[in-house]
């Protein structure tokens, strides 16, 4: 982890379908044109097979925070989305993202069952 508290390196990702949730951080002067790409990249998603949610989200108070939490039927649906051109654009480039914090990778709980009575 850098000084900012950025990661310098992916946690373990779940083979099986699981969560993934952090924060990005955006330069400045280039937070705007990431919201505009992260409105980009959730229309994408939602065409993904594997990907079940997608959902990113501006900080109302520091407007070059980011929020994410993705879910994921598996490591290679969280493979594929990130192979897409668009994100790969935003890994490659250092101009968007100083970088991202606290990027945790969990399993999902399940809806209970009906129960009948």
């Amino acid at each position: 982890m850098s000084d900012e508290g950025f990661l310098t390196e992916m946690p373990p990702i779940p083979e099986d379908e699981f969560v993934v949730f952090g924060q990005a951080i955006a330069y400045p002067e280039h937070a705007d044109a990431l919201e505009r790409v992260y409105a980009e990249t959730t229309r994408l998603a939602a065409s993904e097979p594997g990907t079940v949610y997608y959902c990113l989200a501006r900080d109302e108070k520091d407007r070059n925070k980011f929020h994410f939490f993705e879910r994921y039927k598996g490591r290679k649906a969280f493979d594929a989305h990130n192979e897409q051109p668009i994100i790969q654009k935003l890994l490659k480039e250092d101009k968007y993202i100083r970088g991202v914090q606290a990027v945790t990778f969990a399993k999902a709980i399940e809806p209970a069952e009906d129960q009948k009575s």
